[in-house]
């Protein structure tokens, strides 16, 4: 009799975590529509969004609110089936939006990035599909997409190159927030690539040594990425990877 209680009650609780498990993966964040919005390393179909905006911004996917109040800085992801999708961008509280129309498929991510211009919110799609590695090569591109930030200093040692030498002079924010393809690959043998960021003028004095916007890249023959700056919450900038 004890024995049987103990399975009944152990049986409750599986029963219980398997409905919460369905209804989680049946609805968005906000318990609206399709996409499934996760962590960016755990998407592997869909939709992956870039906030490059100074505010929080919703996004829609086929009319259904996916993502609420996404703060700036943020990248989130958005499982989506493979197909054309309607994505609408509004910023936060407001009722006007801007979309775009991108097709997903297969196991791949579209990333689209909320983004400043002309001083409104605009969108842009981050994806480079004429980008080709060839065999035995690496290749890395860095996108400013931090508008509170202005102008950044962006250095790099690659797998060919150990001393550092800068990206790009300027490097504005509107060069990539209004064309990220305007934005090229370099590119290397395959190995280690450290890329590291900091604005300009006032934190010029930390330099290579000392900034914290960091992240170092071990790319194998074939491979790319994409290094995105963005506003760090609190202030200041940091980096995130994406393929």
């Amino acid at each position: 009799m004890h024995l049987r209680s103990r399975f009944d009650r152990r049986r409750s609780v599986w029963v219980l975590v398997s409905a919460l498990v369905v209804a989680a993966t049946g609805c968005g964040r906000d318990g609206t529509g399709p996409g499934v919005p996760v962590t960016p390393s755990a998407a592997s179909q869909g939709l992956r969004i870039v906030n490059a905006y100074t505010q929080p911004v919703d996004v829609l996917v086929d009319g259904a609110l996916v993502v609420s109040s996404a703060p700036p800085g943020q990248v989130d992801s958005v499982l989506q089936g493979a197909g054309v999708h309607t994505v609408a961008l509004r910023a936060s509280g407001a009722t006007a939006s801007v979309t775009i129309s991108l097709s997903t498929v297969a196991g791949a991510l579209r990333t689209i990035a909320a983004v400043r211009a002309g001083g409104i919110l605009s969108a842009s799609e981050l994806d480079d599909t004429n980008s080709v590695v060839p065999a035995g090569a690496t290749k890395v591109r860095v996108l400013h997409l931090a508008p509170n930030a202005g102008e950044i200093q962006v250095f790099r040692t690659q797998p060919d190159w150990a001393t550092p030498i800068e990206w790009q002079f300027p490097f504005l924010y509107d060069s990539a927030a209004l064309s990220s393809l305007g934005n090229p690959y370099y590119q290397s043998t395959l190995g280690t690539w450290d890329i590291r960021a900091w604005r300009k003028p006032s934190e010029v004095a930390l330099g290579w040594d000392a900034t914290t916007a960091r992240v170092t890249l071990m790319l194998a023959s074939g491979e790319k990425r994409t290094v995105l700056v963005l506003d760090k919450p609190g202030g200041g900038i940091q980096l995130s990877v994406i393929e």
